[in-house]
């Protein structure tokens, strides 16, 4: 079944740039950090999931609520 995107180009390329960015500053992917680093007990895996998921739920939540989108 085909996917319709609902966002314009410019916003796709720009939350693109900002997923790359946080991996940049994060040392490594969400998965990465979720299932190796946090398998292995690494503090800072954990942290940078703990992070991730907080910033997520925050942005949903402002991108529905607020926004009203």
């Amino acid at each position: 079944m085909p996917t319709t995107l609902d966002a314009s180009w410019g916003l796709t390329i720009w939350g693109g740039f900002l997923v790359g960015f946080g991996a940049y500053l994060a040392g490594g992917c969400k998965s990465g950090h979720g299932i190796c680093g946090i398998g292995r007990m690494s503090a800072r895996s954990i942290a940078s999931t703990v992070i991730f998921m907080l910033v997520a739920a925050i942005v949903v939540f402002v991108s529905r609520h607020i926004v009203g989108g």
